[in-house]
């Protein structure tokens, strides 16, 4: 039996129900984080982001069955597939279609491959992807650790960290690209970029240190807190990152202790990160503070020809 649905793309008056299937999507990722209408507002104001061409919309007599987003990583040569089809709607060929939809403007914006990241143990999504002609290519884990345990924060012993101040955006994307480009996954960050992320954070909610050479950053982490579906509040590191120049010396731990400290004076009983599984260095340093791995994602691959 022939199913009757249309893909179009995102309209306005589709944004309430965006929401709700964004959440829909959260609550199936490793990180489980709820978004508010802010966040979503956000996410769809983003630099060299325009969601009247780069999300899609699956409509099946005047109801929205799914969505499929796109992320233009053009630094790198990728685009960022998110896309999620509401339960009554599996099985009818509809990630398909959003996908044919979703490929000419994914060339257009001169993307080489197209990624997606799921949940390991999500089997429905994982044999989706495989059958699309996607491959796994990269596994993430899923960290956690249990904030009280971790010891008050002391004056650090290499340099000194403090919080990122109003107009340092272009030290912060500078320090940033130096610790991750070449890393697997990082697409380059401009200081437009930084300036929306950090505008959004909104201070009650998101704290970024650096860690300084006189006036050069050495380092940095950012963090952040979140909540899940019921409500429960965590913090999350969101990056922690060493310049080159200045690895080996400890500096990545004191980062991390400063900001695992920010997180417990706000009564946060848990933090939680996500690092790649072969960044062996990053996580032996998580695992040493407390860190344990809770999950796991896939990212899948595919090039489009």
């Amino acid at each position: 039996m022939s199913v009757d649905f249309i893909i179009r793309n995102y309209r306005p008056g589709d944004f309430n129900t965006l929401v709700r299937l964004k959440n829909e999507a959260a609550s199936l990722a490793a990180d489980g984080r709820y978004l508010s209408r802010q966040a979503v507002r956000d996410t769809l104001r983003r630099p060299n982001y325009a969601p009247e061409h780069d999300l899609f919309i699956a409509e099946m007599s005047g109801n929205v069955a799914g969505y499929l987003e796109i992320t233009n990583e053009a630094k790198i040569g990728r685009v960022i597939l998110e896309c999620l089809v509401l339960p009554e709607h599996r099985r009818q060929g509809i990630a398909r279609k959003l996908y044919g939809q979703a490929v000419p403007r994914a060339k257009a914006l001169g993307a080489r491959v197209a990624q997606v990241n799921v949940r390991e143990d999500n089997a429905l999504a994982c044999s989706v992807l495989e059958k699309m002609g996607f491959r796994p290519v990269r596994c993430f884990y899923e960290m956690s650790v249990g904030i009280d345990i971790i010891p008050e924060h002391q004056t650090p012993t290499t340099f000194p960290i403090r919080p990122l101040r109003a107009g340092e955006e272009a030290r912060l994307a500078e320090i940033q690209n130096r610790s991750f480009t070449g890393d697997w996954g990082y697409n380059p960050n401009t200081v437009e970029d930084i300036v929306h992320a950090v505008g959004k954070a909104g201070s009650a909610s998101e704290w970024i240190c650096l860690a300084l050479d006189k006036e050069r950053p050495a380092g940095y982490c950012w963090v952040r807190i979140e909540h899940d579906r019921q409500g429960k509040h965590y913090g999350r590191v969101s990056m922690l990152g060493v310049d080159p120049d200045y690895r080996g010396r400890g500096i990545g731990r004191e980062l991390l202790l400063a900001g695992l400290s920010y997180l417990k004076s706000k009564r946060l009983r848990v933090a939680r990160l996500t690092v790649d599984s072969e960044n062996l260095v990053a996580e032996s340093l998580y695992r040493s503070i407390g860190f344990k791995k809770i999950d796991s994602s896939l990212w899948y691959e595919k090039a489009l020809a």
